[in-house]
């Protein structure tokens, strides 16, 4: 389910990275656990003081200004990129090709990627990542300027970014609970994730702008600035290293062999691979969705480009809203309950999409899809840093997100198929159908119900206040 939110877990893992000698390497040998964080004291309305919430920690302050800035850098170069691509090629096949390769490293070694991320020191791996994106930018800028355009160098700068991005988005994902308490992470998910959409959504224009005023590497210039902002950013923090549990891994263990001790970890438990395979299979579902908007708003709604703005805006609005909602409702209490519901409820939404040919309809439709995948997504997003030790946190986000990735070229090949044959209305309604299926589901699983009530949080690091 999580690969669709038009986030920074979508195309591009939010601009963070950290490479700082105050980190100590990870100590692999020392089983000593380490206390849960104190949990804030709430005033007596019920609400934290303001120190206790997210932007009152300097170090989440810093986390969200590069996700964000680094966010509407990547919106940037993406719309460059493809227009670049397609300019040079007038190929569609080019542009699949394109989407293809953002995919591809994920699939390749998605889960080596997470053994990764749990075996090396998460800070330093995520900076390396920055600088590794922001120099392919900086490459590409600069062979444009002297060269011209190469879609050839283009493509290869994609797959780059890409491969590199595949460590990052996790390694991201698994860092939060080091430097939130487990009261602030639900609303410091939210608000990462709205800013971040926000964030696109402004980039994307942005992009278009460049290159209307012909500053194509002016563009490519920015989104890697963005990245390089990003890392000086949060280069400044200060969080605890995490000392894996001993019986997590062993000295001197292959990566192959911790590959396979996270899926073991993710078999045995119950809930969480039950929300993982049937989110798999909804993310199929919610790729036709979100793969044909041009096609639904052209021929069922009979709008032009105003239109087709009007539905992608909705819909932003609606991740970035429902990113917030979490946070406000507390939904990690009961996060499988919430996911579930919140899921299925965006295919309903769906389904109102098929059956209308009202603009306004349509708006209101999106706007709720949207609200409903991101309460569903965070809220499934801190479930899983509360209750999931830090040493398997990487490698069940990087089998989460390959799984997920895996079935968007499928979703996306047979629903133009459908949309060839029963049109494209018709398609959102089988979509939004099956959607609601995969969550109905999830209800029957009391695992699932109860995931997220009972469960002891993790061991958590104590989050430094440290400016």
């Amino acid at each position: 389910m999580r690969a669709l939110l038009p986030s920074a877990a979508f195309i591009h893992g939010a601009g963070m990275g950290l490479f700082s000698d105050r980190c100590d390497p990870l100590d692999v040998t020392d089983p000593t656990p380490t206390p849960l964080p104190t949990a804030p004291v709430a005033s007596p309305g019920g609400a934290l003081p303001e120190r206790a919430r997210p932007f009152g920690n300097p170090n989440f302050r810093r986390l969200w200004t590069g996700a964000v800035t680094s966010s509407a850098g990547t919106a940037v170069g993406t719309i460059i990129i493809t227009w670049l691509v397609y300019n040079q090629t007038h190929s569609p096949l080019a542009i699949s090709l394109l989407g293809i390769l953002q995919f591809l490293p994920t699939l390749a070694f998605g889960l080596l990627a997470g053994a990764l991320i749990d075996r090396w020191d998460r800070r330093r791996l995520m900076v390396a990542c920055d600088l590794a994106r922001a120099a392919t930018f900086a490459v590409l800028a600069g062979y444009v300027l002297v060269a011209g355009v190469s879609s050839v160098l283009l493509l290869v700068a994609v797959l780059v970014v890409a491969s590199f991005s595949t460590v990052f988005r996790p390694a991201t994902n698994a860092t939060i609970p080091r430097i939130l308490s487990a009261d602030q992470t639900t609303e410091g998910n939210g608000l990462l994730q709205g800013g971040s959409t926000i964030a696109s959504f402004v980039g994307s224009p942005l992009g278009g702008l460049f290159l209307a005023a012909n500053l194509a590497v002016v563009g490519l210039a920015v989104n890697s600035l963005t990245f390089a902002v990003s890392g000086i950013l949060i280069l400044a923090m200060v969080f605890p290293a995490a000392r894996a549990a001993a019986a997590s891994k062993e000295p001197g263990a292959s990566l192959l062999a911790e590959v396979r001790a996270g899926v073991g970890y993710l078999a045995s438990q119950r809930a969480l691979l039950v929300i993982t395979l049937t989110a798999m299979a909804a993310n199929f579902f919610l790729s036709i969705w979100g793969g044909f908007t041009v096609v639904y708003v052209s021929e069922r709604l009979r709008e032009g480009a105003t239109g087709f703005g009007l539905i992608v805006a909705a819909t932003t609005a609606g991740f970035a809203a429902g990113a917030l909602l979490p946070g406000r409702l507390h939904t990690e209490r009961a996060a499988g309950l919430w996911t579930t519901l919140a899921w299925g409820a965006a295919g309903f939404f769906l389904i109102a999409l098929g059956l209308t040919h009202s603009l306004l309809v349509a708006l209101v439709a999106e706007f709720g899809a949207g609200a409903c995948l991101s309460l569903g997504n965070t809220t499934w997003l801190s479930g899983v840093q509360r209750t999931v030790p830090d040493e398997y946190l990487g490698r069940y986000f990087a089998t989460d997100e390959a799984g997920s990735f895996a079935m968007i070229p499928a979703g996306l090949a047979a629903g133009g198929l459908i949309v060839l044959y029963v049109g494209v209305g018709w398609t959102y309604i089988l979509a939004g159908l099956g959607v609601v299926v995969c969550n109905l589901v999830l209800l029957t699983s009391a695992e699932v119900r109860r995931w997220g009530r009972s469960e002891t949080p993790a061991p958590r690091h104590d989050p430094p206040t440290g400016a």
